[in-house]
Formats: structure tokens, C-alpha cells, sequence
């Protein structure tokens, strides 16, 4: 039940698609995240806000440096019945994108993912936006139609604004703009991608519909007046990058004598991100190791948000809470760098932002003002310089940082919800966080990096304490409740639990 069973955009920076013709590029920041700058704009250097789109110059070809396609777009939703609301075109310049409307206006953009064979009826996701990609623009003609379709669109915007009514006549347009279609089916589509996580559609969630009244009558029996809290443990299945490095280091230590903190080190870099190993290389503890799977990694600059579990989990639950529903959220993590790369994110798409590290920057946060952060990030040791922040969501980024979750929130003045992210699928970070729960007694890490293979992920699923365990599909009324995004579909395993808040007296 994701929002689109398209391609996003973001995913197609995966590196199984080669660029010859990209130069290298060397980055200070471990990790190179899609930019929000708008690719090249055809009318005005300023855009179309003022002046609007300009007729093409003598000379200008605009196919030269880019394709362009017409498009059909919306924003994004978890409705489940969705329609196409604007058309206009798609501009690909090199690693580049610009989703523009119909009046040549750039909506929405991305970059940093690998050009690929577009073709009708692709359905894509655009940074907030939806697309389906219809006819190309091959000639210099059409894109000089297209271009007066433009400027006489937004002149009856203009008109429109003025309280006026007077379209203004294309005459030399040999056809007509692209108008928008019924809604694409996406039957097929479904059948190709199957949800891994086993997202509910309409025929899935009648089976389970009984579960759903279970959690539903649990939860409500639970939640005491007033502010309520809810934690939720998310399990997810490691990305496939994170899988491959897993099962290397558990083969390299069948033939090496690794210290324990060596290899655990290294395992909660993986899980955190795989690009973060970037900042062990020059260390000396992990020379030899390094050396031998630096070569078997993909370039540090390709690694993107999809290859690791828990920052896809942030990527798609910022885009649910701030971006769609206008949400405050907060991360809180264990280490710096993973803050960083939830900085670059938030830069890149254009999310005020702030790291609380004083009491001040919390008050700041904590404003209803216009123009306030949307999305706060906490570093684990600056906890006690801060506390009473008033936000609604918490993601947790480290399990072993959910006892101090409660000290950072003013839970007494709003409800709230926490979200701890775990990598799972026999992940040694997913044996790790049941150990913290004195579910496996063993303290050997390197037992857990060597049971990690595929015949020995373990299929168990215990029943905490406490704790409502919720397994796919899961219902909508689930996903609803809990404000989960219905696009994240690596989640394997969910526990839940409402929390008493004590009111201050």
C-alpha cells in the first residue's frame, strides 16, 4: 500500500546503473546526498515567479543538453484512491532533474542519480511529487510549442488573479497541450514489484481485520487522559549493500584473529550506513580489513539513502511527518556522522533544520513561529545540556540510545510518538537489541557476525513483555495509528507500546 510502486528517483542512484561520462568527484562529507538546486530553468534566470516564461532565443535548443518528456504529476498521499492533479514536463539534464508545471514553473527537482531509458507510462518519484512520464519532446518545433502552451498558461493564471477571463489563443500550436489522463492502472506493476514487507492491500487487510480490532482495542484500553506517548520498535531488513559486507566480515574472521571490539565497531558502522566506513580507512585497528574490502564496496560517492536500512527508514518517515503532514520530528543518534548525513538529507531537500547542543537552540525548536526548525537533531552525549523539547516524533537512530529518550522530551505537554529504527533480518545489531532486553544471554559479538549467514538468520519472533508485537501485512488502521509511512516497505517486525506519562503537579 506504498504511495507509488514506481521507481523512486532517489532509488535510481543506485549504482547498478553506469555513467561513463560522470567525472569523479572528491567530497569532504563521507556521503554525497541529492541536491535541491533546480536543474537548468528555461525561461529567466530568476524562474517564472515574476516574469514568467520567455520565448526561446535564436539559436536555443533546449534538446542540445537535455531530454524532456511531458508528465503527468501529483503530490504525494497515502490516500488510497489517487488522481493525477497537473501536468507539464520533466527536463533531464545529465545527472539532473527538474519536474516542471504547465506554466514552465520548476515544482520540484533531484539530482544525483544515473540517467536511465525513460519511456510512457514510467512512474517516478520526483522529491514530494509523483510523476508518470508520457511522450518524449524530440524537435526543436515541439519545444518551441510547448514553450508557447507555457507562457499562455500563465498568462491566464495572471488573468485569472486579475479577476479577468481571457485565455490566450495558441494559434500556431499544431497540437494541443497535454491534458490529464484517468488515473494509470498500476495492476500490473503491483504484480511485478511485490511488497517484501507485505504491505495490506483491500483484500489482505480483511483477513487480518480481527488483529487490526485486537491492536485497536489494546492500545485504546492503554491510553490513559491526557498526553500520551507510544513507542514503537521497527525492525528492518538490511539493504542489500549492507547484507553483502555482513556476510564478507563473516567470512573474514573464519581466517583471522579480530579483536571483538574490532569487529563490533564495524558492524554498528555497517548498520548505521556503509558509507561511514569511509572513516575507518585511515585508521590503523582496521588497515588490513579495510584494504580487503574496499575494492569489493562501490564508490564511496555512490552509495546513496537506499543502502542502508535505518536511513531509508529516516528518508521516508521525514517525508511522511514533515513534508506531507507538516510535523515536527527529531532524530536522536549515537554518533555525529549519522547526524551529518541526516544534515545533508535535510540541505538537500530543503528541511529547516537545527542540532540542539544548549538549551537555547531547544527554545528555538520548540516555537510555533513561522519559519521554525521542522526537524531537530540530537547527538546522545549532548543530552544533558538539553531536555523539554516539545516534538512529536522521535526517531532513534541506535537502540541502545532509547533509555534516554525519555529525558530529552517534555512527554507532560504533548503526545508523542518514538520510533526506534533496528536493523533485523539476523543482523548482529537485531541480537544485540534483544540482548538488551536479557533475551540472549551470550556476550560474544563475534559469534553474532558468524551466525550471520542465510541458513542462519534466525526466524524467531519473540512475544515481549509489555509489548503488542505487530507482524505483516499490516492493516491500514495499524499504519494510521501509528503514523507510519506506507511507503517503507523493508520493515519486517513492529512491537508497540503506550507509555504512562507522569504529569508534573
Amino acid at each position: 500500500m506504498r504511495r507509488s510502486k514506481a521507481p523512486s528517483m532517489r532509488l535510481a542512484a543506485k549504482r547498478k546503473i553506469e555513467d561513463p561520462e560522470q567525472p569523479p568527484e572528491e567530497l569532504e562529507a563521507p556521503c554525497s546526498w541529492p541536491s535541491n538546486t533546480p536543474p537548468m530553468e528555461w525561461g529567466s534566470s530568476s524562474g517564472t515567479e515574476s516574469f514568467g516564461p520567455r520565448e526561446l532565443k535564436a539559436g536555443e535548443n533546449p534538446l542540445r543538453e537535455s531530454r524532456i518528456f511531458h508528465v503527468l504529476w501529483r503530490n504525494q498521499t497515502t490516500k488510497k484512491h489517487k488522481t493525477w492533479t497537473g501536468n507539464g514536463t520533466l527536463v533531464v539534464t545529465g545527472s539532473k532533474v527538474a519536474l516542471k508545471d504547465d506554466t514552465g514553473k520548476v515544482v520540484d527537482s533531484m539530482t544525483c542519480f544515473k540517467q536511465r531509458d525513460f519511456k510512457e507510462n514510467d512512474l517516478l518519484e520526483v522529491g514530494s511529487k509523483d510523476v508518470e512520464v508520457q511522450e518524449e519532446i524530440k524537435t526543436l518545433e515541439e519545444c518551441v510549442t510547448q514553450r508557447e502552451l507555457e507562457i499562455a498558461s500563465w498568462c491566464k493564471k495572471v488573468d485569472a488573479l486579475n479577476g479577468l477571463d481571457s485565455p490566450v489563443h495558441v494559434a500556431s500550436a499544431p497540437y494541443r497541450s497535454h491534458v490529464l489522463k484517468r488515473p494509470h492502472e498500476e495492476i500490473s506493476l503491483k504484480a511485478q514489484n511485490p511488497a517484501p514487507s507485505g504491505f495490506t492491500q483491500s483484500g489482505i487487510e480483511s483477513s487480518h481485520h480481527f488483529e487490526s480490532q485486537m491492536f485497536k482495542k489494546k492500545n485504546s484500553e492503554e491510553t490513559p487522559s491526557g498526553p500520551t506517548q507510544v513507542e514503537y520498535l521497527c525492525l528492518l531488513a538490511p539493504a542489500e549493500l549492507q547484507d553483502n559486507i555482513l556476510h564478507f566480515l563473516a567470512e573474514y574472521i573464519k581466517n583471522s584473529k579480530m579483536e571483538p571490539p574490532i569487529i563490533k565497531q564495524m558492524v554498528e558502522v555497517v548498520c548505521d550506513h556503509p558509507v561511514l566506513l569511509k572513516t575507518l580507512v585511515k585508521q590503523i585497528d582496521f588497515k588490513d580489513i579495510m584494504e580487503l574490502l574496499e575494492p569489493k564496496l562501490p564508490p564511496w560517492l555512490e552509495m546513496d539513502i537506499y543502502d542502508s536500512a535505518k536511513f531509508e527508514f529516516v528518508h521516508r518517515m521525514l517525508d511522511h511527518l514533515v513534508v506531507e503532514q507538516g510535523e515536527k520530528c527529531c532524530i536522536l543518534a549515537n554518533r555525529q556522522d549519522c547526524l551529518k548525513l541526516a544534515m545533508g538529507y535535510c540541505q538537500s531537500y530543503d528541511l529547516n533544520h537545527v542540532q540542539l547542543d544548549s538549551p537555547q537552540k531547544v527554545a528555538i525548536f520548540n516555537s510555533d513561529e513561522e519559519g521554525s526548525p521542522m526537524v531537530a537533531l540530537v547527538l546522545t552525549s549532548d543530552l544533558p545540556e538539553i531536555s523539554s523539547l516539545r516534538c512529536k516524533n522521535l526517531i532513534v537512530y541506535n537502540h541502545n540510545a532509547r533509555e534516554e529518550a525519555n529525558n530529552l522530551l517534555s512527554t507532560a505537554e504533548t503526545d508523542t510518538k518514538i520510533y526506534t529504527a533496528i536493523t533485523s533480518g539476523g543482523c548482529p545489531e537485531e541480537r544485540q537489541f534483544y540482548r538488551r532486553l536479557g533475551l540472549h544471554k551470550d556476550v560474544d559479538s563475534l559469534v553474532d557476525i558468524q551466525n550471520y549467514s542465510r541458513a542462519q538468520i534466525p526466524s524467531t519472533r519473540y512475544e515481549l513483555a509489555t509489548w503488542t508485537k505487530i507482524e505483516p501485512p499490516y492493516s491500514t488502521d495499524f499504519l494510521k495509528e501509528a503514523n507510519i509511512s506506507d511507503s517503507l516497505e523493508n520493515i519486517q517486525l513492529v512491537y508497540s507500546k503506550n507509555i504512562n506519562v507522569q504529569l508534573e503537579q
